[in-house]
């Protein structure tokens, strides 16, 4: 929604200027005669590409406020132009209080929230989009704006554990190429021509090292531009339907990563099963909003979608998912308990915790076995580099020794 800077006078004759988020010019000087003032000419306001970058970047944390702080007036009893008029003045992210107000004049213009928020896709998912419908349509509101809170608080966590645990691996890496890097294509080279001068036979193992430092400077181009295509190659192929759910399904099936991306996907679909299905919403429009891009892995995605096929054809829930596989025992048990004692939502809540802990003990597993990896690809480096320099220096020394 375009804001517009606006030249106006009041009864008294006083000009005023300011900006104000509208449609159009006739519903800035709609809005400008609710305030008592006349309009004397407005024109949108134009930002640079560089701001509209910076400005529309909003963090997990700002989403969370908004959702927290407008559950909480809603239930003291504002109305919800005041609960967003709140929003738009006191919310600590910019950018948020700018979409907060772009809100309010939606829903004055007698748009639904749902349709107010669907004009941000960059900052409210489709999932969020279709609790919120439910909670207009069912009165509460201000009951799913705090399940959504609590989802994306714990949606911010999980990424912070998984960032946390990706510190340790990307150091050993780079720490690996940079000193492959200095000491191969650098310090060597300058060693060997020193020893050409001195007239000093170079060990085979040096001059192995020094040929493949060579030959990787003299062709990296090509390692760059053949590395760029197989990547292209395999970015479009990903995208594709059928190379999408290959690709995802070849992902789970890595060791330890495999585990890792699993235990995420099914943390989600428990999560968001529960927290929509808490909210009243109904079973078809679960299944097809948690099929779309809801879990983040598309194989068990389509999983979902035959599943879904079973349940409408008049199978349960934990059938479906048996018979489209891909699904742990453990959910099926548990999916099936729910259905038969009527508790499906408390089911998935606690399936949606241990899932939780399960992310976090296969990271650490994978940390684990990534340790001593590392330690001894840091030993196989280090060797061969202290190795290919050490050789030529013991026979420097012996060949000094027989000269006296």
């Amino acid at each position: 929604m375009p804001n517009f800077e606006y030249k106006a006078v009041d009864d008294n004759g006083r000009v005023t200027r300011g900006v104000s988020t509208a449609f159009d010019e006739s519903d800035v000087e709609r809005k400008l005669g609710i305030s008592g003032l006349t309009l004397i000419h407005c024109r949108p306001l134009k930002e640079s590409g560089w701001a509209r970058w910076r400005g529309g970047r909003v963090n997990l944390r700002a989403v969370v406020e908004f959702y927290l702080r407008l559950a909480q007036t809603l239930e003291i009893g504002l109305p919800i132009l005041s609960a967003l008029e709140e929003n738009s003045r006191y919310l600590p992210s910019k950018t948020m209080r700018h979409i907060s107000g772009e809100i309010k004049v939606s829903v004055e213009a007698g748009r639904s929230m749902h349709d107010a928020m669907s004009a941000h896709p960059h900052v409210f998912q489709k999932l969020e989009l279709a609790i919120i419908r439910m909670g207009e349509q069912s009165g509460v509101l201000p009951a799913c704006l705090k399940q959504l809170a609590a989802f994306l608080q714990w949606k911010e966590e999980l990424r912070s554990h998984i960032k946390k645990a990706t510190i340790y691996p990307s150091f050993v890496i780079t720490a690996i190429v940079a000193v492959i890097g200095v000491w191969v294509g650098y310090v060597l080279p300058q060693m060997v021509k020193v020893l050409s001068e001195m007239s000093v036979a170079v060990p085979k193992a040096t001059l192995m090292v020094l040929k493949v430092s060579e030959f990787i400077k003299a062709n990296w181009p090509w390692f760059v531009a053949g590395a760029a295509v197989c990547l292209g190659l395999l970015y479009f192929f990903q995208r594709t339907e059928q190379g999408g759910l290959r690709f995802d399904r070849w992902l789970l099936r890595i060791p330890l990563l495999g585990g890792v991306l699993k235990n995420i996907a099914l943390a989600r679909l428990c999560h968001n099963f529960a927290t929509m299905f808490e909210s009243g919403m109904a079973i078809q429009q679960i299944f097809t909003t948690l099929s779309e891009n809801g879990l983040g892995n598309r194989f068990l995605e389509d999983r979902l979608k035959l599943a879904y096929r079973e349940v409408e054809s008049g199978e349960s829930i934990a059938s479906a998912l048996e018979s489209a596989g891909g699904y742990p025992t453990l959910l099926l048990g548990a999916v099936r308990n729910g259905e038969a004692t009527g508790t499906l939502d408390q089911s998935f809540k606690r399936l949606g915790d241990y899932f939780d802990t399960e992310v976090k003990r296969t990271v650490q597993a994978m940390l684990s076995a990534i340790e001593p990896m590392a330690i001894i690809a840091l030993g196989a480096v280090f060797g061969l580099i202290v190795l290919s320099i050490l050789l030529p220096l013991y026979d420097v020394m012996g060949s000094m020794g027989k000269a006296y």
